[in-house]
């Protein structure tokens, strides 16, 4: 019976892990903050996904495929301020990319959150995230997704394809 009991309590905690915590603390009670990753830009579907966001009431860090990044947050949901983004600088083959995240986010007003997907949006071009975070920090396709980074686990013949529309 007591083994019934811890195995019933066992997977009602990790099914809850996998669901995002709503914050009851204001303003954020309709957002959920935490992990997200970025996997739409403008409505374009981005084919390497490797910016990363973690947001709170107050801030927001993260990744992109090129430099990590930091900007404070204020207003309340469904509406959102962006203070200044400050980032390395640092410039890579996802430079464009990073580029639209960047100048998205500066434009945003309104942040949404529905079935598992956050929405920025304000300007020209909406930013869709969905909750979680990647698989590892080498990212979901198990190699190192930083192009400034040296390090290399994998041989150039055995390398996984990459789309050319980045």
């Amino acid at each position: 019976m007591f083994r019934q009991m811890t195995a019933a309590a066992l997977a009602v905690t990790a099914l809850a892990a996998c669901e995002p915590t709503t914050v009851v603390d204001e303003p954020y009670s309709n957002v959920p903050t935490g992990d997200y990753v970025l996997f739409n830009i403008g409505g374009d579907v981005l084919s390497v996904r490797h910016t990363t966001m973690t947001l709170s009431p107050t801030q927001i860090v993260g990744q992109t495929g090129c430099n990590g990044f930091v900007a404070p947050i204020s207003g309340t949901p469904p509406e959102i301020v962006v203070g200044e983004i400050q980032t390395a600088g640092q410039t890579c083959r996802w430079s464009a990319q990073e580029n639209s995240f960047f100048n998205a986010l500066r434009q945003a007003n309104r942040i949404t959150y529905e079935d598992g997907v956050l929405r920025i949006a304000g300007g020209t071009d909406t930013l869709t995230f969905e909750y979680g975070r990647l698989a590892s920090r080498e990212g979901v396709i198990g190699r190192n997704l930083n192009p400034n980074s040296q390090t290399s686990t994998l041989s150039q013949a055995s390398a996984p394809v990459e789309s050319a529309v980045q």
